[in-house]
């Protein structure tokens, strides 16, 4: 079994690399994404967006069940109330009916009048 030993660098491979880490500027820091840092927060965020989310489509969603709620008990009113003119509109016909007959009556038992 062959075993390796190091071998010292040559001074032309030193210079070289020496040159090329100092010639390269800082790293730039880490671009983060929209909301931070990466990892758990940002899942964490992300996580809180949604529920935010949810809650929001939960409430406009209750908003308007409501709305239809209402608008369905607004028909009902007018239907109530367009079935009780009806009612209203038969029972004076008939009071108009009754008065009519009753003074062609009078009018008839009357001739001189």
């Amino acid at each position: 079994m062959q075993r390796w030993r190091p071998i010292a660098p040559s001074a032309a491979l030193e210079k070289k690399l020496i040159a090329a880490v100092t010639d390269k500027p800082a790293l730039a820091p880490v671009k983060t994404r929209w909301f931070g840092r990466r990892g758990a927060h940002a899942r964490a965020r992300w996580l809180t967006i949604g529920a935010a989310a949810c809650v929001l489509i939960a409430v406009g969603m209750q908003h308007r069940l409501q709305q239809r709620d209402e608008r369905e008990n607004g028909f009902e009113a007018r239907r109530q109330v367009v079935e009780a003119l009806r009612m209203t509109s038969q029972k004076l016909d008939l009071a108009y009916e009754i008065v009519k007959s009753q003074s062609a009556s009078l009018d008839d038992e009357n001739p001189g009048a």
